[in-house]
């Protein structure tokens, strides 16, 4: 049955249409969750470093207990535990009672674009104007005859300037993050969101802080709806 319900998240979080995209489970007693440790996100890319600590700066400003990840990390390795991959309930419970936590921040780095420059040619059309003008010559009322200049229009010259110009686009990440009890290996929470921004970081950074948020309100609602 809590098979079922973690697939209903996923599901449910790539069916919907808005962003972040987030689902909490409806189930799930909260009151519980009191620590959260949050562990290195999975992340192929070497420009995208750091995202875990990302998410713990704004689960700390949200008010949330977080055990540091350096000291996370160190003790797993010292009892041989990896969390890379799937997660067993066995695995999760173990790192619970080490820990001392309630509850896992797991994520990854799904995507990633770096920044890049691109040309593009523009073209600027110019028209330029100048009058005509003609000699001419017209009899004085003397009967002497003076020649004198006169316009008779205006010539149009039109041209064509290409140059190039330089566009940057900015850097796109991609992260999917979720909340996994330990006792159980249940997904509570998930969330995915993407961002561009000049530097990957920075897109990083608005990910963690929008899906940060979005678990706080879902979160606040369901207190609320009890």
């Amino acid at each position: 049955m809590k098979k079922l319900l973690a697939l209903a998240l996923v599901f449910c979080l790539y069916a919907c249409g808005c962003t972040p995209k987030t689902v909490i489970s409806q189930t799930y007693d909260f009151d519980q969750m009191n620590r959260i440790g949050v562990m290195s996100f999975t992340n192929q890319w070497g420009a995208v470093q750091g995202v875990e600590n990302l998410f713990a700066k704004y689960l700390i400003a949200s008010g949330f207990k977080v055990v540091e990840r350096a000291q996370l990390e160190s003790v797993l390795r010292e009892h041989h535990i990896s969390v890379s991959g799937y997660l067993s309930p066995e695995t999760t419970r173990e790192i619970g009672r080490i820990l001392g936590v309630d509850v896992l921040l797991i994520g990854e780095v799904s995507s990633y674009t770096p920044a890049r420059t691109e040309l593009k040619m523009s073209a600027t059309r110019r028209t330029e104007s100048r009058p005509v003008y003609t000699q001419d010559v017209m009899q004085l009322p003397d009967g002497t005859y003076v020649g004198y200049t006169r316009n008779v229009g205006t010539q149009y010259s039109h041209s064509t300037e290409v140059q190039p110009t330089e566009y940057t686009i900015n850097a796109r990440v991609g992260i999917i993050a979720k909340l996994v009890d330990v006792e159980t290996a249940e997904i509570i929470w998930i969330g995915s969101d993407d961002a561009s921004s000049p530097n990957a970081l920075n897109a990083a950074d608005d990910i963690a802080r929008a899906l940060v948020k979005s678990f706080t309100k879902e979160l606040a609602k369901r207190r609320e709806g009890r």
